[in-house]
């Protein structure tokens, strides 16, 4: 064999080669990719390795839509997971939605509200992933759990007044579970927490005009008004969480409306009972505001009934806000208010189209609140729906704009000037009138004067004659 021809077979070869290769891992491959995905175990399998729990204890209930936490798992993975005893079962097939975390305890405890992923279920018993959770690397971990959710389903739930929606009802779990180890032995502890309830509550924005721009803008204040099932005689701190979505609307001659919607986003809000905020829409005429963050609701509503005037050189104008009587009824029966996010609101305008650009605040649910009751200091877990507010703000704005003393004496001199300028043309025979108007009572007293001394000099003459003629016939 030559040289030429051992080179071209080594060459057909290394083809053959390559070409067996390629169509091997594209045959391959979805295998490989289906080995990496995670399987879960079954949820009862999990629970029968405690040699406590018996499944007899769960019965089934078709009316009983609740969620109950039963027990807590951690993965090799680092994954958390989360058993729970839903007795409705498959009736209405309900699914938790999410669940308030703490992974400190005590003074430092701090709650997240962490997605749910339902893995699997077996008649009563659900198997969930606790989403974006990873477990610590810490010798003894815990988690304080406060409640738990689930969406809110209106053939079983009564929906919130005052134009509010509810989106998740929860559940009160109050446990603290504790992972560790014990002589190489890994162990769980489960012990109560104690938690308050959120017995009734309102969510809101309040709108305040940024003054006058080349648009019209302003900024909602966005607060939820509430009261709880133990007294607070004062609030200290409150965590909140929500959701924002950016949101656009518009309208066009001929082309009607059209609304965008961005993307959900989590949001967290740590307020104390000494911050304060400040706005100023730098507009023209825009008035200061300030609020607190935490407030009772007798000061909100006092304070919201407001009036600003701004003394400019020839006019004032004022701007004056109220809530609405829809808004005072709902506030009723509440003891706290917590002002917990501030977003822009613009409103655009041309020839023939409008639009707004705003922020739609959702989904609040109060996380923890440390108070102080009869002295003694409270750090707790607070058990709260979530709940969205109206579209409308709970205020009335109005702007009145008008003339102060120097801006009415400069009006007046203006309308003079203006009347001269327009009556020029005739202002002649205008003063002549005058001049002949005022005249009158002088002509008319100088008649009578003539004829009152014309009177007298004939009386006088007559006297004289009668007196010669008198002298004359005697």
């Amino acid at each position: 064999m030559t040289k030429a021809m051992r080179t071209r077979l080594y060459i057909m070869l290394l083809a053959i080669i390559v070409v067996f290769c390629t169509v091997y891992m594209a045959v391959q491959s979805p295998v490989i990719a289906m080995a990496e995905s995670i399987s879960y175990s079954g949820v009862l399998d999990d629970l029968k390795k405690d040699s406590s729990f018996k499944p007899s204890n769960y019965p089934q209930k078709a009316e009983d839509f609740s969620i109950q936490v039963i027990q807590l798992a951690e993965s090799v993975d680092k994954e958390l997971f989360v058993y729970a005893y839903q007795p409705s079962g498959k009736s209405k097939n309900l699914k938790a939605s999410s669940i308030n975390i703490s992974t400190t305890i005590n003074d430092a405890i701090s709650f997240t509200n962490y997605k749910l992923e339902l893995l699997n279920s077996n008649g009563v018993f659900y198997k969930y992933k606790v989403k974006g959770l990873t477990v610590k690397t810490d010798a003894a971990r815990y988690y304080a759990i406060s409640s738990i959710y689930r969406p809110f389903d209106e053939s079983i739930d009564k929906q919130a007044s005052g134009g509010n929606t509810v989106t998740e009802v929860n559940y009160a779990v109050n446990k603290q579970y504790c992972f560790g180890e014990i002589n190489g032995n890994p162990y769980v502890n489960c012990v109560d927490i104690e938690t308050i309830v959120v017995t009734d509550k309102f969510v809101g924005f309040v709108r305040y005009p940024d003054g006058f721009k080349l648009y019209v803008g302003a900024c909602d204040s966005h607060f939820v008004a509430f009261n709880t099932d133990k007294p607070i005689d004062k609030l200290l701190e409150a965590d909140v969480y929500y959701t924002t979505q950016e949101y656009s609307s518009s309208w066009v001659l001929f082309g009607g409306t059209s609304e965008s919607f961005g993307e959900k986003a989590d949001n967290y809000a740590y307020l104390k009972y000494t911050d304060k905020v400040e706005h100023n829409g730098g507009g023209l005429f825009a008035g200061t505001y300030t609020w607190d963050r935490i407030q009772s609701v007798e000061d909100f509503i006092a304070t919201e009934d407001r009036e600003n005037i701004y003394h400019g050189a020839i006019i004032d104008v004022k701007t004056s806000s109220k809530l609405t009587d829809e808004a005072l009824t709902e506030l009723q029966g509440k003891k706290w208010v917590l002002r917990f996010a501030e977003t822009d609101y613009t409103f655009w305008y041309g020839e023939s189209a409008h639009g707004t650009f705003s922020t739609l605040v959702g989904d609040v649910t109060i996380l923890r609140l440390k108070f102080e009751t009869d002295g003694i200091t409270y750090n707790l877990g607070v058990i709260d729906n979530k709940q969205t507010g109206s579209s409308d703000p709970v205020n009335e704005t109005e702007i009145d704009v008008s003339l102060n003393n120097r801006g009415k004496t400069l009006l007046y001199l203006l309308m003079l000037i203006l009347l001269i300028i327009i009556l020029a043309p005739i202002l002649p025979y205008i003063l002549q009138f005058v001049v002949w108007i005022i005249s009158l009572p002088i002509k008319g007293i100088a008649a009578l004067s003539k004829t009152i001394k014309r009177r007298r000099a004939e009386k006088r003459v007559r006297k004289e004659f009668m007196d010669s003629w008198k002298d004359e016939g005697e």
